[in-house]
């Protein structure tokens, strides 16, 4: 895993290196919700996950962010 957050609403979403040099977004949405995983090549998938995570940050907040809580690994 190279990141992750969960939103205040209970949606979580994690950017993974996958083995073919793509990165898949996980988006495991809140309970009762399922989760979905997409693969992107790296530009496309790290742009898409921050977007998303801004996205959340303006309107419900993080409650979990891995920039702080990772010593300097994630993204």
């Amino acid at each position: 895993m190279k990141a992750q957050f969960e939103a205040g609403g209970g949606d979580r979403v994690g950017l993974f290196a996958l083995d073919d040099g793509h990165v898949g977004i996980c988006w495991a949405y809140a309970p009762s919700h399922g989760m979905q995983l997409v693969s992107y090549d790296p530009e496309r998938g790290q742009h898409l996950f921050d977007t998303t995570r801004r996205s959340y940050e303006e309107r419900e907040g993080l409650t979990y962010d891995s920039r702080q809580e990772w010593q300097g690994s994630s993204l």
